[in-house]
């Protein structure tokens, strides 16, 4: 193992309750996306108590902080983390569960930030063992459209950060505690919501000559966006599904506006625009059929999440040098999304998942009010991103 390992290695394990500490305390306070006000404070009180130079109030509540190594020229490496947290009351009873009523961290990025300072520690520690810069992102509104990373690249200190590589890591309760998982290409799908408002005439549902059935009519608009996928042809997975559908009437109540949201998850950018239009044709369709006004909001969502085949081959094995062979894993594309896809469709990126599950307690999946890690994984994660952080300034 190279002097940079060992050293690594050590001092995550020294500062390991330091990591918990970090990962608790925003546990206990999450912030909804884009209001990360208390949270991002909380970093660059941590920043400045260290010495770390850093912008803060980046599309808002974003922070760019960097450390520069004192062996001259080499890459810029930024490593990233998400401030925000979801709209979900947490059911874990935990003795730091959630103070912050209707709001959870259920899907790691308490640990990914408590990660990403330990990593910070540790490198300002050995910033005379490599040359160039390692950034660190601490980025706002990761579960929100348009998202946090797109609003950062968006602003002149992103565009002066200009990284040569973008690094993020993201806990799996798929994966047992501590295994490092990668894929390479496109791994993760883009994501598009779909918002459609139905607005005829309500009234009694005995008296169907008087109204228009928008329950009926909102019905057959969920089954033909469903054969609008079943019918399009391509040779990549192609997802569209309604996830909600409100009919505020009663047992004899027809209301006058029925509302469905969806969401559309692909990794063909064709197909993305394709079913888009056909969606928009299918909304004018039942208009013009039924006679009623149907709203439809389409927003820009993510784009496909495409990971370095170079930088994640290296980063296997570095990740293998460090962890050990047995706690790496390859991994194949997942139709879930992720903002982080922004930075990979302009930059070199690798986006790799950490294991968080064990198995001798009930596994909650992400985004659940169960959700917990093993904590014991973050020795690892920190271990990992540090590591790939201070290897890739080398060019490797």
């Amino acid at each position: 193992m190279d002097n940079i390992a060992k050293i690594i290695t050590r001092r995550a394990e020294e500062i390991f309750d330091e990591t918990v500490r970090l990962r608790r305390h925003f546990h206990m306070y999450p912030e909804i996306s884009f209001r990360e006000f208390e949270t991002s404070k909380f970093i660059c009180s941590f920043l400045e108590s260290n010495e770390i130079d850093y912008v803060n109030n980046i599309a808002g509540t974003g922070i760019i902080a960097w450390i520069n190594g004192k062996k001259g020229k080499g890459k810029v490496v930024a490593l990233r983390a998400e401030m925000d947290a979801l709209q979900i009351s947490e059911k874990t009873s935990l003795e730091y569960e959630s103070k912050n009523k209707d709001l959870m961290h259920a899907c790691g990025h308490d640990a990914h930030m408590a990660m990403l300072m330990s990593a910070i520690i540790i490198i300002k520690e050995i910033s005379s063992e490599f040359g160039g810069r390692v950034a660190f992102i601490f980025q706002p509104g990761e579960e929100m459209a348009p998202g946090g990373a797109k609003l950062m690249m968006e602003t002149q200190d992103f565009r002066k950060l200009d990284p040569d590589l973008i690094i993020a890591q993201h806990v799996l309760p798929e994966l047992d505690a501590g295994i490092t998982g990668f894929g390479t290409g496109k791994y993760m799908a883009s994501s598009d919501e779909i918002h459609i408002s139905i607005l005829g005439r309500g009234g009694h549902a005995a008296l169907s000559d008087q109204n228009t059935d928008q329950v009926l009519i909102g019905s057959e608009l969920v089954m033909t966006l469903r054969e609008i996928v079943n019918e399009y042809k391509s040779d990549e997975a192609i997802v569209m599904r309604i996830g909600r559908f409100i009919a505020a009437g009663s047992t004899n109540i027809i209301p006058e506006e029925v509302s469905l949201q969806g969401t559309i998850r692909t990794f063909d950018d064709k197909a993305r625009a394709c079913i888009k239009e056909r969606v928009v044709t299918a909304c004018r369709q039942i208009e013009d059929k039924y006679g009623v006004k149907v709203k439809l909001h389409l927003p820009d969502g993510y784009p496909v999440l495409i990971n370095s085949t170079e930088h994640v081959n290296i980063s296997i094995e570095l990740s293998k040098f460090i962890n050990g062979g047995r706690m790496v894993d390859k991994l194949g594309p997942r139709m879930s999304s992720e903002d982080f896809a922004f930075y990979s469709q302009k930059y070199p990126a690798v986006f790799y998942r950490l294991g968080v599950r064990n198995k001798s307690k009930k596994i909650s999946p992400l985004h659940s009010p169960g959700f917990v890690i093993d904590e014991k994984a973050m020795l690892t994660g920190t271990r990992t991103l540090t590591y790939l952080g201070v290897k890739f300034t080398e060019g490797c």
